[in-house]
């Protein structure tokens, strides 16, 4: 089969460099940057037919999906298209760590504007297929349709869980921990470097822009943390302050977030003291690190053991508070002062601020 699509590409001349989509054709575009994805044994029938067939999982399925919106969620030339095509499927892969889960099946979606390079797709596609690899996800199927404009990416993902052990926002008790896995700021200081090019630190430089550009999911840290007892997970993709707010909601809690806590590296250190901006504000507002934050019972504090056992850095930042106590953070000169969400809204309410990205 190889050997065949091999001939077929040979026979149509300029599927990669110098040819735009439009040139290209539909049929030739799908079958250049599917044929080489790979499939678990759990697929019957992949890419190819009205619909993909799947063997049902044991267990519970979850299901997730994330559109990116060029100029909203990316700009294309901010890294490149291998590590965007990365990132669309790793930020999905984010939201089932959140729940305790493993990733399974995905399905991508993608309009495209015909005047974009043929090459931009086929890299992009090598992206999602680096990141199906490592996170050991089978892409099945999806659509290809033309666009005006902007470039849109949507991935719908389904993930497995064991019957009772799926952990939501919901779950948080006044006087449990709030930790975060990782450390924060370190996305939102590289995104502001590459919206903002000038003298910085090449080295700091190209680490936050690394953390920007390749996000990692924290699927071992959400399955350790499910099975360890946490009461409610989330993960860091708009700003730790919007997170908690999600999980206050969610759990009619109020919370206290000490920002002296917060885990932020050196580089983002040394980005923020070169730009004149507070690390706080990225560590609180920033999002997009991915990271995992988790409310635990002081029962199950041990977790922290466990997790460090395992390589994975968890920090305690806060507690949970009665609903009536509020969400509250306390700055290092011991001001407190409401937690306010700052993170990054589609339709934020007039009036109202947008910081941090998408």
């Amino acid at each position: 089969m190889e050997e065949q699509n091999g001939d077929r590409e040979k026979r149509r001349p300029g599927l990669v460099a110098g040819r735009t989509v439009a040139d290209t054709g539909e049929r030739p575009l799908i079958d250049l940057i599917t044929r080489r994805l790979t499939l678990s044994p759990e697929v019957v029938l992949g890419v190819g037919d009205d619909a993909a067939v799947l063997r049902s999982p044991p267990g519970l399925l979850l299901f997730t999906t994330d559109m990116l919106v060029e100029g909203i969620h990316f700009r294309v030339g901010y890294g490149t298209a291998e590590q965007l095509g990365y990132k669309a499927l790793a930020v999905s892969v984010s939201d089932i760590a959140a729940m305790g889960g493993m990733p399974w099946a995905a399905v991508v979606s993608l309009a495209l504007p015909g005047s974009m390079p043929a090459a931009f797709v086929t890299s992009l596609y090598q992206g999602l297929d680096r990141a199906a690899r490592q996170f050991q996800v089978s892409v099945v199927g999806g659509d290809t349709v033309a666009s005006p404009g902007p470039l849109v990416i949507n991935v719908a993902l389904t993930g497995k869980a064991v019957e009772g052990a799926v952990v939501t926002r919901q779950g948080a008790r006044p006087g449990d921990l709030v930790f975060v896995t990782g450390s924060l700021g370190a996305a939102a200081a590289g995104l502001y470097v590459l919206e903002n090019p000038g003298p910085w630190p090449a080295e700091a430089s190209r680490f936050v822009q690394r953390r920007f550009l390749d996000p990692v999911p924290q699927l071992e840290a959400g399955n350790l943390l499910a099975a360890g007892g946490a009461s409610a997970l989330d993960d860091n993709s708009d700003g730790l302050a919007q997170e908690m707010h999600e999980i206050c909601r969610a759990s009619s809690v109020g919370c206290l977030i000490e920002v002296e806590r917060l885990p932020v590296e050196t580089p983002v250190r040394e980005i923020a003291a070169v730009a004149g901006r507070s690390v706080w504000e990225w560590a609180l507002h920033g999002g997009e690190d991915y990271g995992l934050v988790a409310c635990v019972p002081p029962a199950r504090a041990g977790l922290e053991e466990v997790c460090r056992s395992a390589g994975i850095a968890l920090t305690a930042v806060g507690r949970i508070a009665a609903r009536e106590e509020g969400l509250y953070v306390v700055w290092p000169d011991g001001r407190r002062a409401p937690l306010l969400p700052g993170g990054f809204e589609h339709f934020p309410p007039a009036g109202g601020c947008n910081g941090g990205t998408a």
